[in-house]
Formats: C-alpha cells, sequence, structure tokens
C-alpha cells in the first residue's frame, strides 16, 4: 500500500515537490489556501482538501512548503490546524525557510503530540523543484529523517542531515548568505564592465570559463536579458537576509559583506522590483551608474 503523504503549502515550490511524490508513487493528499494552487496540484494527482487537519490526517509523513512563520504557524496550530489531526508517530518534513526559533516552537508543539519534526529547507528553486533535483538541509531526529528517505528523495538529489532541530535552517541561512552575495558581485560586476562599454553577453561567456563560481550558469545569462521570471524573488532573499542578519547579531559575528548585500537588496525593492527574481537587483546598479534601462521584457 502507498506511503499516505500530508503535503501543506501547493505554491510554486511545493506543488512541484507535491507532483513528484505523486510520480513516485506516493498518496498525496495536499492543502492549499489559493485556489489555483490548488487547481494546478489536482491537475498533478494530488487529492486537494480543505483544510490542514484534512491533509494531515491518516499521514505518515506531513510535508510543508510555507513562505512565512505566521504561514507555517497557521497551517500546524491554527484552527484545523495538522498537528492536532495527525497521528502518533508521524514524521513532518517543512521545506519553509522560516527562522530558527519559530521553527524550534513547532518541533516543541509536535513532540508534545507525539509527532517528530524536522526543519528540511532546501537549496534551488522552481526549476529544481520540478526537476526532483533539490539540495535538503535536514535538522532534526535522524531516525525519522532514514525512515522517510524515500520522500525525500523523490524531492531532491540530495540530503544532507547537520544536526539536532534548527540545523537546517542554520545551514540554509549559511547557504543564501553566501548565495546573495555572489549574485550582488555579478550584478555590480557585470554594471561596471558595461558601464566601461565591454558587451555584457561576452562578459559572462568569459566568466563562465573563468573561476567564477557556478552561479553564474544559473543567473548571469537572465541577468544580462533583463529577464526577471521570478524563481526565487527580490522579497524572498530579502526576508531571508533579515534572517541572516538576526542569527549574526546573536551569535556575535559580523557580516558586513551580508549588510551590504542586505542594502542591495532593499534598495532594489525600493524601486519596484521585489516581486521580480533576484537577478533584478542589477536594476538597482545600472541606476546608480546612470545607466538607461534597456526596455523590459520581463515574463513575469
Amino acid at each position: 500500500m502507498a506511503k499516505q503523504i500530508g503535503f501543506l503549502g501547493l505554491g510554486n515550490m511545493g506543488g512541484a515537490m507535491a507532483a513528484n511524490l505523486v510520480k513516485a508513487g506516493f498518496a498525496v493528499r495536499g492543502y492549499d489556501p489559493a485556489p489555483t494552487a490548488r487547481e494546478r496540484a489536482a491537475g498533478a494527482g494530488v487529492e486537494v482538501v480543505a483544510s490542514p487537519a484534512e491533509a494531515a490526517s491518516g499521514a505518515q509523513v506531513l510535508c510543508s512548503s510555507l513562505p512565512e512563520a505566521d504561514h507555517a504557524y497557521e497551517a500546524y496550530l491554527g484552527e484545523k490546524g495538522a498537528l492536532d489531526a495527525a497521528p502518533e508517530g508521524a514524521v513532518c518534513f517543512d521545506f519553509s525557510t522560516i527562522s530558527v526559533e519559530g521553527s524550534l516552537r513547532l518541533a516543541e508543539e509536535a513532540a508534545g503530540r507525539g509527532i517528530r519534526f524536522l526543519d528540511t529547507p532546501v537549496s534551488g528553486s522552481v526549476p529544481h523543484a520540478k526537476a526532483g533535483t533539490l539540495a535538503i538541509m535536514a535538522g532534526g531526529d535522524k531516525k525519522a529523517l532514514d525512515a522517510h528517505r524515500d520522500v525525500l528523495a523523490a524531492i531532491g538529489k540530495e540530503v544532507h542531515h547537520f544536526g539536532p532541530n534548527g540545523s537546517g535552517l542554520r545551514m540554509k541561512l549559511v547557504t543564501n548568505h553566501i548565495f546573495a552575495i555572489h549574485i550582488a558581485a555579478i550584478a555590480e560586476g557585470l554594471t561596471l564592465g558595461k558601464k566601461e562599454g565591454l558587451d555584457p553577453a561576452r562578459m559572462v561567456d568569459f566568466l563562465k570559463a573563468s573561476a567564477v563560481p557556478r552561479i553564474l550558469d544559473y543567473k548571469a545569462q537572465p541577468m544580462i536579458e533583463k529577464d526577471y521570471t521570478p524563481t526565487f524573488t527580490v522579497n524572498l532573499m530579502l526576508k531571508d537576509l533579515r534572517m541572516i542578519a538576526a542569527l549574526a547579531e546573536g551569535a556575535k559575528v559580523p557580516i558586513p559583506l551580508g549588510t551590504l548585500s542586505r542594502q542591495v537588496y532593499m534598495g532594489a525593492a525600493a524601486l519596484g522590483h521585489g516581486n521580480r527574481d533576484q537577478n533584478a537587483i542589477v536594476e538597482y546598479f545600472e541606476r546608480g551608474a546612470g545607466l538607461d534601462a534597456a526596455k523590459k521584457h520581463d515574463k513575469s
């Protein structure tokens, strides 16, 4: 009999994950408040239900992919919340990027109900979610993780366990800290070269052959084409950068590069690019450099 999965959050990321679970042969029951997300998930074979509680009822594994901590609290602890409906012994994999403190609260609430809750944020964006090639960072009970690696294998190509609850999210914030700085550096460098008369496409071709990180493969071409179709938006990275700043402050670790990157993302959001892909931070640099913005052919 197919393993029963409950899935909370069927948006761009969660919907793609749930669809891959269906393809892998799991019985997936999912919930999302947005009609478009529900319709898309139903078309992918997910049994769409009316509440988090219905999604969790009878589930051996409960998964979630939610944008903010408040959404997670509501889905797990609110009226018709998932934790009160999930059976004792169930395991939760939360793929959301929320604060460590928020995740620890959910883990404590789950433990009080005999449910094991793991923070399992992912590295990658919508194309990786659709392809089932996300990288998963896990924090929590390793035995629970190992018991349901088949579920995670349908979602990601790699699963790394970093320790107790909160460890996966800490690793995710470290990853996004580095990622944000790299994207800002690419945008800044390409703007400098463009201002000095270098051809953006030729710069990218050369940089891909140089020692510059692989991030160019993902982000540089859309950046120079001004394709800001959202895969991970400026606002979402800004949310993560704020959590990174709080984490660093609590640990008493100076992160001057992260602080500067956060200012760049804030500037891009203030220019109206918050809901576009984070590639759009190049507009912040080009505006500061006095370059005329090319005609936007944004596909979003």
